[in-house]
Order: C-alpha cells, then structure tokens, then sequence
C-alpha cells in the first residue's frame, strides 16, 4: 500500500478545517486537525508529521474564547524550535501559515523570519493543493518515503555565506525576499535587479547595468537602491560587487536559494516572470 504525507491541520473555524482536509486528500495526503496551539503541540508528541498547515489567528487553549495572530506566531517558534532542521536552504519540516485577513499581510513578513515555508492568504482558493505540493518539493519530501530520511545537509552558516531566496509572497505592492534568516520587502524595481544578479549568479558571468536598461556613458542607481532596501538586514556587509566598468555581481560567499517562479507569476509583470523562469533553467 503506498504511503501517504501526514498533515498536521492547526485550524480552529470547522469549515476552514473541513475544506483543508478535502484539499489533502485531492493530493492524496491525510491529516490530523486541531484547534488550539496547546492541542497542536500534543500532537507533535504523540505523531510525526510530514508538514503543517497552520492558521495565523488561533486559539490558545481550548478554553480560549477568540483567537489570536500571536497564538499562532508563537506556535510556529515552538515549532522552530525543535524542528529547525534544514535541507538545504529550506525547512525539513515545511510549516505553511494560512493568513485570513489583509491586516494580517505585515504579520507575513514577520512569520517568514520566524520560520514559516510560505504563506498563502484567505479565502482559500484552488491554488492551495500546488502550493502544498510545490512546498513539499522544495523541502525535499518529493514522497513519503523521503520523509523518514534526515537530511545531511548542514543549515547555511551566515558567518560563512548568505543565502539570498524569493519565496515570493506579496505584501502591498512588494515582494517578500529573505537574505539569510532575515525577510524584507522589495519594490518590484528593485526586485528585477535581484533577479537580474541571481540568474548572473547561477551563470557565473557579469551583469552589464547595459542590460538593466542603464547608458553606457551614465550612471546607474540601481544598484544603490537594491542595497538601501537590503541595508538593515546586512549592516556593512558587501554582497555585490563591481569591475568599475559598468559591471556587477554577487559576491562568492551569496548563494542563490529557492526562487518560487509560481509566486512570481501572480505579480503580472512579464519581465519578473520571465527572470524567475530564467532562474530555474540556469
């Protein structure tokens, strides 16, 4: 009999839940549903998962009347905390947060540094089953079996090197990046000079500011601005560096992480699209 994903469903509205179990099962994957963060951290003890699907705003207890936003963000820390594991640039344990309000969209930026592997928003809609399913990928559990083997990758060290990745969700008008442990918000400007460097990155050449649409007799802020919006996450560090000929790149110690191209795709803007798919081919 094959085996199927195990789903740990921390969701506390009845038909949210119901709709989130007929979800796992059209990817044939199975689960357990709780409604409080005391419930889904028993469970833990008592069962292994193969991922999370967790609401934001949860109760606490289950003599909680309402739920909270910190409830949630407070169980996935716990969760961090003892499943913290990486493959990669990517949690072994993929914990994906479900956000039921727009208010809640600064609340995502702060879940993706606390740890979650992507963020989808409410109502909940047909993209939901490829987005676990891509989730699942990127973590290496591409099937049930893979989920009792740990992986050997050690986590990125930091100290050593950065890893620069795009898990793609949109706050405002912006587009959530991580570098290393920690998320910002590009503008969809500087987000292209990103890509641009990422897809140079991965080729191991040059990028020409020629090719960011830049004069070759003129200067280019691009490049400046991409580093402000960076800035309070690297303080003096120098990730990008330049030929004093009108040329960039990452520097050595930058490795490119996982870039959702499927996130991407739903900002509407050829040029980012096209980049993301660019990036998966080199």
């Amino acid at each position: 009999m094959k085996q199927r994903h195990v789903a740990l469903i921390v969701e506390d509205d009845p038909a949210t839940a119901e709709d989130l179990v007929e979800i796992i099962r059209s990817i044939d994957c199975t689960g357990t549903v709780v409604d409080n963060s005391q419930r889904a951290l028993r469970a833990f003890e008592s069962q292994s998962y193969c991922f999370v699907l967790l609401d934001l705003n949860i109760k606490g207890d289950a003599d909680a009347i309402k739920g909270h936003v910190e409830h949630g963000k407070s169980l996935l820390r716990k969760i961090r905390q003892t499943h913290g594991v990486r493959n990669g640039s990517t949690f072994w344990l993929p914990v994906i947060v479900l956000s039921a309000h727009a208010r809640e969209a600064d609340d995502a930026v702060e879940v993706m540094k606390d740890g979650a592997s992507d963020v989808i928003q409410k109502p909940l809609s047909q993209q939901v089953s490829e987005r676990i399913r891509r989730t699942l990928e990127a973590s290496g559990r591409e099937s049930h079996e893979r989920c009792h083997e740990i992986p050997s990758a050690k986590p990125p060290n930091v100290q050593d090197g950065i890893v620069i990745a795009i898990p793609g969700e949109r706050v405002g008008r912006r587009t959530l990046v991580t570098v290393g442990s920690t998320a910002v918000k590009l503008t969809d400007g500087t987000l292209k000079i990103l890509l641009h460097l990422m897809v140079a990155r991965r080729a191991g050449t040059w990028l020409s500011k020629v090719t960011l649409g830049a004069e070759p007799n003129e200067g280019f802020k691009g490049i400046s601005r991409l580093m402000e919006q960076l800035g309070p996450t690297l303080a003096d560090r120098k990730i990008i560096e330049n030929d004093y000929h009108g040329n960039y790149r990452l520097t050595a110690d930058v490795t490119v992480g996982e870039c959702r191209a499927d996130k991407l795709d739903e900002i509407k803007d050829a040029t980012i699209s096209a980049l993301a798919a660019k990036l998966q081919k080199v």
